[in-house]
């Protein structure tokens, strides 16, 4: 009863991983003091720019989770057994991946609003 169990952890495990390293590496660029004028301007084009581009990312792989976590949902219906504590684990871990996403989106929408309070000059 542990295979089927499988594929799904290591779904999740490949997912949490995306997450975890997707937001770290924003942040640094956004933070990091600039000398001078020309080059604070460089480096601020280049920072928002690679942001897009991470923000852009973001939202594709919140997407394709999403449609991952609405198939998790649609073949935990065909499961019979209501009683199998298998069923209840699939239950845990599609209630903990609609939480992990939740929490993806809001921050996504966030880091949208932050490029529109401030743009790359």
């Amino acid at each position: 009863m542990k295979e089927p169990s499988q594929p799904i952890r290591k779904l999740a495990l490949v997912a949490l991983m995306a997450v975890i390293t997707a937001f770290p590496i924003s942040l640094p660029a956004a933070q990091s003091p600039n000398t001078g004028k020309s080059a604070a301007d460089s480096n601020s084009q280049a920072a928002h720019s690679q942001d897009s581009d991470q923000l852009e990312a973001m939202r594709a792989d919140s997407k394709k989770m999403h449609v991952i976590l609405n198939q998790m949902q649609t073949n935990l219906a065909f499961v019979t057994n209501t009683t199998d504590p298998l069923k209840h684990q699939f239950e845990l871990e599609i209630e903990m991946w609609q939480i992990l996403l939740n929490q993806m989106d809001r921050r996504i929408e966030e880091m949208g609003r932050g490029r529109e309070h401030n743009p790359a000059p």
